[in-house]
């Protein structure tokens, strides 16, 4: 009989007796698989241990989890003293790579949104600014405001000794042009010459194109005209001349006073040459105005009967020896006449201002209703003009009010300053008080004001938020 190994009561003392070596082999590979489900469950209980500490970590950083970088607790893991098995490890190692690569996302996804908010911040702001991004304000940009930002041709402008009208400040493109007593200069946007050229008139009025500028010696009879950057011609009339007008092709027009008339309208060519002339026996004109082709001219016209100011405007076709059409006003004087477009004349005046449809002699008119005019602007860009009047005798209290290209009043707005000038830009409008420049929508919406340091005299909108401001001893740019 073989006998079987036994244990003893006494716990130190372990008596083995022979066994065959199959139940050796038995009794190992139950120990294994003992050892493996002890692991197992262990594995198992420290992940448990870890998603609980995980949702505290969250629970105290009020953050997503994914946004975490949590290392875990060693100590509050049980680590198998049997086993050198780091199957605990690698979970945690599996569990951080995959929130390591949800965080990755969450960046990329906050950049791509980035990205696509800013492009369309850029598309609006291109729509609403196009002539920002126009070949000449780039090339300004470059030439004057990084690589010339030293210069001393930049603003503001220093203009002390030099006498300037309010008038004879003017937009050119994207530039300003303005007529001094002693000569005529086009600044671009940061203030550096474009031509600085003299005169010797004692009243200069400056017109100008967007390629051409006239200036002419008011009461007198000395002219210039400007074109790439130099005196293209210039000349004396027979007569004093009155106003003038000139267009891109360099065709040109002066009224001049005249022995036997009231008042002469002659046109002339790009080569100088005399196309056209027209006497007025009734009246003087004011104002005049060509076309884009040239071929036409709407004039404006001032009489008196019985001690009241008679207004006029005509239609005048250069083949034709007699006006087109002609219609009189009571009551007032037009200041200005200018196209919106080939079919309709802008004409604002003293007392109302009116559209005239050249294609069938119709007048839309804006009566004032007895409140004063006190700035006036004519936009040919959008074909629109826009009027301050005042509701007040001081001059406070103004509505501006925008007009569209046929006369029709648009919008409206009333402010409490009395407004010196005034210029748009678009669906935009700069008012000029006595001590600072405003900007505002054509429906009245507020967007920004600027105190000026010294007295204001003329504004000029040359973006949807920049201005040209003339004060007194110097010129300055505006963001508004």
């Amino acid at each position: 009989m073989e006998k079987r190994g036994r244990r003893f009561a006494d716990e130190h003392e372990i008596i083995e007796f022979p066994a065959q070596e199959a139940n050796k082999t038995e009794n190992s590979d139950k120990a294994d698989k003992a050892q493996t489900k002890r692991e197992q469950k262990l594995k198992e209980k420290n992940a448990k241990k870890l998603e609980k500490m995980l949702k505290k970590q969250r629970k105290n950083d009020k953050r997503p989890a994914k946004d975490q970088d949590i290392e875990p607790d060693s100590e509050e893991l049980e680590i198998d003293e049997y086993s050198e098995d780091e199957a605990p490890d690698e979970e945690v190692s599996y569990r951080s790579d995959k929130r390591s690569s949800k965080k990755k996302l969450s960046k990329k996804q906050i950049i791509a949104a980035v990205i696509i908010v800013v492009l369309l911040f850029g598309v609006v702001f291109f729509a609403a600014n196009p002539e920002r991004f126009s070949f000449e304000s780039i090339s300004n940009f470059v030439n004057y405001g990084i690589l010339n930002n030293d210069s001393e041709e930049k603003f503001p402008l220093n203009i002390q000794g030099e006498s300037i009208t309010a008038g004879n400040f003017i937009r050119k493109g994207q530039n300003v042009c303005y007529s001094s007593d002693t000569r005529t200069q086009e600044l671009n946007s940061y203030g550096k010459s474009v031509f600085s050229l003299p005169h010797a008139f004692i009243d200069p009025i400056v017109c100008t194109s967007q390629k051409k500028t006239l200036v002419y010696n008011l009461g007198s009879t000395g002219f210039q005209i400007i074109a790439d950057k130099a005196i293209e011609f210039s000349d004396d009339t027979k007569d004093n001349i009155l106003t003038a007008d000139i267009i891109d092709s360099g065709v040109y027009a002066l009224v001049t006073q005249s022995s036997g008339y009231l008042s002469k309208l002659y046109v002339y060519n790009e080569k100088n040459e005399q196309i056209f002339a027209y006497s007025f026996a009734d009246y003087y004109v004011t104002s005049v105005s060509l076309n884009e082709a040239g071929d036409h001219a709407v004039v404006s016209g001032l009489s008196a009967l019985n001690g009241m100011n008679i207004c006029s405007l005509y239609l005048l076709d250069f083949t034709a020896d007699t006006p087109v059409y002609f219609s009189e006003f009571e009551n007032n004087i037009i200041y200005d006449v200018r196209y919106l477009n080939n079919k309709n004349a802008c004409a604002v005046g003293k007392n109302a201002s009116y559209v005239f449809n050249t294609s069938n002699g119709e007048v839309e008119t804006f009566d004032y209703e007895g409140k004063a005019l006190t700035a006036y602007d004519i936009n040919t860009d959008t074909d629109t003009y826009t009027i301050s009047i005042s509701n007040s005798g001081d001059g406070r209290n103004c509505d501006i009010v925008s007009f569209n290209s046929a006369g029709k009043q648009d919008k409206s707005f009333t402010v409490e300053q009395k407004i010196i000038d005034l210029s748009s830009f678009k669906g935009r409008v700069a008012l000029l008080t006595n001590d600072e420049v405003m900007l505002y929508s054509k429906d009245g919406k507020a967007y920004n004001s600027k105190t000026l340091r010294s007295d204001p005299h003329a504004v000029v909108m040359f973006t949807g938020s920049q201005v040209y401001v003339l004060c007194t001893g110097y010129i300055d740019t505006i963001s508004l």
